[in-house]
């Protein structure tokens, strides 16, 4: 009987500890209330003194974000998520995040070290973005008509490090094909610390380049890394490879991010704003519109998902379509029919279409090629490079050149490509000959 007690009570102990670790990392519900109002933080409690607040965009797959959170909480980094949008009964769209004005952004920093006594990271991704900028600023605002004594625009207690952006969409506007994307305000308004990172594969990856130009215009020390093959981490139709591996490494690459922004200092004197910028949302177009950029396009030189090497330079003599698009983006999928019924309505005539898809390697397009119908070539575009010199923004996209060689009409979202006004708009083309 002795000897079986020596054995059991190890065994209790080891129970017991796992049982105490699942509840340090495990998930619980804290209300915090902003503004009067009561919001909801799914928080992952950690002993350090590092926390993450993750504010989301409701959109993507929970479980990820779960085991995310959890792992994080394993390494010692405090995790909040919380869905902003949905604890203010906001619809879920781009143009609520654009709206979005900051406030219980920064009402939730200094909640975050109220309740804990942390050092807070922000960490967001695509739209949600813009709202965080604000109440980054806003939260600076703040502390500066506390009257803290600062020196040089900082403070040695400061408790924000800074923020963790995933693939940003800082666009208060799309604009129009073959134009600059134009940036909402707080873009280039905001100097705190930022760790960047973009999924190598999503439609913003080229666009990268000019976001951090815009953050840096601000005085932000903006630290980078691509994460190649990813499309998005939370996006529910992304199980690549990559993206599967990133999500185990995810956790370390937060925790990276956090220590790294926490040794660059946060200045809480505010970077000039622009108020002369709107930050009005834009529809995406459902119907051609006039191409407003260079219309000389660019020429094509890729392989199609057959293995077929396909060159276009001159596009002189017949009207033809460009169409850039994704096998995970739903308004590509959904206008493919009517791409394939215009086809045929088109046949006999000078007409042609080309496709172009995103960032997909020849196997995945393949494999979608099977289960949806595709009646004409698809171009691969691999790392995304043509669609950059497109200068394409959303997804689909697509450009109409007349038989003159140059662009007439751009198109940025999906549209019934085979109804009466669309074909009588691409027979007129045909009927003016090249200069």
């Amino acid at each position: 009987m002795g000897l079986l007690l020596k054995f059991k009570l190890p065994i209790c102990l080891v129970f017991l500890l796992y049982f105490v670790a699942l509840a340090a990392h495990g998930k619980e519900s804290l209300s915090v209330e902003v503004l009067d109002e009561e919001l909801t933080v799914d928080r992952y409690q950690a002993k350090g003194d590092q926390l993450v607040l993750f504010i989301s965009t409701g959109f993507g797959m929970p479980e990820r974000i779960d085991n995310i959170s959890t792992e994080v909480a394993k390494l010692g980094v405090e995790f909040w998520h919380i869905d902003l949008v949905e604890n203010l009964f906001l619809p879920k769209a781009t143009s609520t995040f654009r709206e979005m004005d900051g406030r219980y952004v920064a009402g939730l920093i200094a909640k975050a070290n109220e309740i804990t006594g942390k050092h807070v990271t922000v960490m967001t991704r695509a739209y949600a973005s813009i709202p965080v900028l604000r109440g980054i600023r806003k939260w600076q605002q703040q502390q500066i008509s506390a009257q803290y004594k600062l020196t040089n625009g900082l403070r040695s207690d400061i408790y924000l490090n800074g923020v963790i952006l995933l693939s940003p969409e800082l666009y208060s506007k799309v604009p129009d094909l073959g134009l600059e994307p134009i940036f909402a305000p707080v873009a280039s308004a905001s100097n705190i610390p930022v760790v960047f990172f973009q999924s190598g594969s999503r439609g913003n990856r080229w666009q990268m380049d000019k976001v951090v130009t815009e953050l840096q215009k601000g005085g932000a020390q903006v630290y980078t890394k691509i994460f190649p093959g990813v499309t998005g981490i939370f996006y529910v139709a992304d199980n690549a490879p990559e993206t599967i591996s990133l999500i185990k490494k995810l956790p370390r690459e937060i925790v990276r991010a956090t220590r790294l922004l926490m040794r660059t200092p946060t200045p809480l004197e505010l970077a000039q704003l622009n108020v002369e910028q709107t930050e009005k949302d834009s529809k995406l177009d459902s119907s051609l519109r006039p191409f407003k950029g260079n219309p000389v396009p660019p020429p094509l030189d890729l392989f199609t998902a057959r293995g077929e090497r396909a060159r276009h330079s001159d596009y002189r003599g017949k009207v033809t379509l460009v169409n850039f698009w994704a096998s995970w983006c739903g308004p590509c999928v959904e206008e493919i029919p009517s791409l394939n019924r215009l086809i045929g309505k088109m046949k006999g005539t000078p007409f042609e279409l080309i496709s172009v898809d995103y960032a997909e390697d020849e196997e995945a397009i393949r494999t979608f090629m099977k289960e949806v119908d595709v009646d004409f070539p698809v171009l691969l575009d691999t790392d995304g490079k043509v669609s950059a010199q497109w200068n394409v923004v959303v997804f689909p996209s697509t450009f109409v050149i007349g038989p003159d060689g140059r662009i007439v009409y751009g198109v940025k979202g999906g549209i019934h490509w085979d109804t009466p006004k669309i074909l009588g708009k691409l027979k007129a083309l045909m009927n003016k000959k090249p200069k």
